[in-house]
């Protein structure tokens, strides 16, 4: 490959998603990964992608069911470009009903898919008592209040992994495996290279997506764009049978089944464990009995591994998106947290339109590194529209 004209720190779904669209543009596009493609946060989380709150109207409600709808296409996309089936599956999501405040919750979006989404087909559906029974009869009888949030869709991590990688090479991406950053080279305000062990590469554009290590690439990015390793806890489960055909999520805990019989349980979310990866047999013991008591049948599955990944956390529950001030040529697409694999599709096309001279369709100033930091969005249920 010639030299490259944007240069990529980090091959996880962000960094590969930007770096296929600007591929795809005619750019020469080169992925440096400090280690293996996608085996951070990418690939070691559940696989849901979140359609997220009908009743949230702020800019990351909106980024997300912008980049659901682009869903389909996407996977389709890199299934043809790759070969390799992600196992996109629509059953939707069961979200258990277990107080007032979440019942309160169900009926902001009800009202909210009867004022502004009618249009949009089954989005969500109240169950109770025999709906609930009907669609997931393993679910314990002691639950009988549920949304069934119907767009939500799974896929299976590193299989879209895979297929996202092959995708990227098809377009001509050239992707570097083992090849740690550990710092931008400036001269004054412009970026002039990245620095790493043995080398220093250069480009004329650089995108920074290296999730959970982004902000150790500078001083600077301690404040620009400060991302933290939150980690996640995940075990899988092997049942003879096909117990559940939808994700169940109760609380923050969600039972995941795959096609190949399997289930996953997930997960935790642990702010102060810093960089460590390793699993805990606290983690088990938590969603262990959460998990037997909304599936009942599940006391005899089998526990085949666990493991666990850094999702990038920021400060206010939204990523960073567009150029980092101070740092001219520098682009940053990082901190997704929970939703790296849902906010790809639209990550990838607002950062190559914007790297590229275009107009991006959303605004990215929410999304701007530097920017003040407000409370988190996450769990901000909006207003619904009259």
């Amino acid at each position: 490959m010639k030299s490259p004209e944007i240069l990529i720190v980090g091959a996880g779904v962000i960094g590969l998603s930007c770096a296929l669209r600007l591929g795809q543009r005619g750019r020469r596009v080169r992925v440096l990964e400090r280690g293996e493609c996608g085996r951070e946060s990418s690939w070691a989380g559940a696989g849901i992608i979140e359609y997220g709150s009908l009743a949230r109207l702020d800019p990351l409600a909106q980024l997300r069911r912008a980049s659901c709808e682009l869903y389909p296409a996407f996977i389709a996309e890199i299934q043809a470009a790759s070969g390799v089936d992600p196992e996109l599956d629509r059953e939707g999501t069961i979200d258990l009903i277990t107080d007032a405040n979440q019942a309160k919750a169900a009926d902001r979006e009800l009202g909210a898919l009867k004022s502004r989404f009618s249009n949009r087909g089954p989005l969500i559906e109240r169950l109770t008592q025999g709906g609930l029974r009907r669609v997931a009869p393993a679910i314990s009888d002691a639950f009988d209040d549920a949304l069934w949030l119907r767009a939500d869709v799974t896929v299976r991590n590193p299989r879209i992994m895979r297929a996202l990688r092959g995708a990227c090479e098809a377009a001509g991406v050239e992707i570097v495996e083992q090849s740690p950053v550990s710092s931008v080279l400036r001269d004054g305000d412009r970026v002039v290279g990245l620095q790493l062990a043995d080398r220093v590469e250069r480009g004329e554009q650089y995108l920074i997506s290296g999730g959970s290590w982004s902000s150790q690439l500078d001083p600077e990015f301690e404040r620009l764009l400060p991302v933290h390793p939150v980690r996640g806890q995940i075990i899988l489960l092997e049942e003879r049978r096909q117990l559940l055909r939808h994700v169940v999520r109760h609380g923050r805990m969600y039972l995941v089944p795959r096609r190949d019989g399997r289930m996953l349980l997930g997960s935790t979310e642990e702010h102060d464990a810093g960089f460590e990866k390793r699993t805990t047999l606290g983690a088990a013991a938590r969603l262990m009995p959460i998990a037997e008591r909304v599936v009942p049948s599940l006391r005899d599955a089998t526990i085949v591994t666990t493991w666990a990944g850094l999702r990038p956390g920021s400060k206010d529950g939204k990523p960073y998106l567009g150029p980092i001030p101070g740092f001219g040529g520098a682009w940053a697409a990082t901190g997704h947290y929970r939703s790296g694999l849902t906010l790809a599709p639209i990550t990838a096309e607002l950062i190559a339109a914007a790297m590229t001279g275009g107009t991006p369709r959303f605004d990215l100033a929410p999304f701007a590194p530097g920017r003040r930091f407000g409370p988190p969005d996450e769990g901000d249920t909006g207003e619904i529209a009259p």
